[in-house]
């Protein structure tokens, strides 16, 4: 009789950059399957039964935006430019949500975006900015996405995004409609280094005293591929147990030849 552990991890390595999200679940599968075998029911039978019950035996769940309230959504402080959105921490300075409808800026997503420091704050924003830490797993890939635009008064500005110590630079030029210009998307591809990983925001430059802070809206941090926007993602399929439904199908084969035979 094949050893079920053995079986089991050669199914694993065979399913290598198919990420499990959870050794839990690898260890269920482990004890299905060794229950199985004890009851002697043959391979082909077992893989049968996992085309049946794939999903139950590994599960996959759909992500979600790591990201606390990337959308700057949050009603516990609604329009506040001077108190920090819930799920985040300021830097250098306490400037805050922004509503859509107090300026001609056209809305991203919502009805609230983010000032970098030039709102509450209007001179010296240099330095100022917004962070959160998220959980990751190493040597997974993740994309940040989030919407980019800036004052546009006078000026240029720059925005420096900071995920873990990588350093991404974002030139803004302004052209003059003061807060008319629309917002861009935006992403960074990113492979965690560490359980912890801290996504920051910050203004590093401005030529004109605060007249062109960047903007952001809809942030949104989750595994590459499945990131669709601030608090939601897009439904992707398990691969798991697909793959596990595949080795099922196989086995229902094996089965059905070996009664011929």
């Amino acid at each position: 009789m094949v050893d079920a552990l053995a079986l089991v991890t050669s199914v694993r390595l065979a399913l290598s950059g198919i990420q499990i999200e959870s050794d839990l679940v690898f260890l269920n599968l482990v004890s299905t399957l060794k229950g199985l075998f004890i009851m002697k029911i043959s391979l082909p039978a077992v893989l049968a039964i996992g085309a049946v019950f794939g999903v139950g035996l590994v599960s996959v769940p759909a992500s979600a935006n790591l990201i606390v309230n990337g959308g700057f959504e949050d009603p516990s402080i609604g329009y506040s430019p001077t108190l920090t959105p819930p799920g985040w921490t300021n830097i250098g300075h306490s400037d805050g949500v922004i509503p859509y409808t107090s300026f001609s800026t056209p809305a991203y997503e919502g009805n609230y975006f983010y000032d970098l420091g030039g709102f509450g704050q209007a001179s010296g924003p240099i330095g100022d900015g917004i962070t959160q830490t998220v959980t990751t797993a190493i040597g997974s890939e993740y994309e940040l996405i989030f919407g980019l635009s800036s004052e546009d008064f006078a000026g240029l500005s720059t925005l420096t995004v900071d995920i873990n110590g990588i350093l991404t630079n974002f030139p803004l030029t302004s052209t003059g409609t003061f807060l008319g210009k629309g917002f861009t998307t935006q992403s960074i591809l990113y492979t965690a280094t560490s359980l912890s990983t801290t996504i920051s925001f910050i203004e590093t430059a401005n030529t004109s005293g605060g007249n062109n802070d960047p903007m952001i809206d809809c942030v949104a941090f989750d595994l590459k591929g499945t990131t669709s926007g601030c608090g939601a993602s897009t439904t992707v399929p398990e691969p798991a147990s697909l793959a596990l439904l595949g080795i099922g199908l196989a086995g229902l084969g094996a089965m059905r030849r070996k009664q011929r035979a």
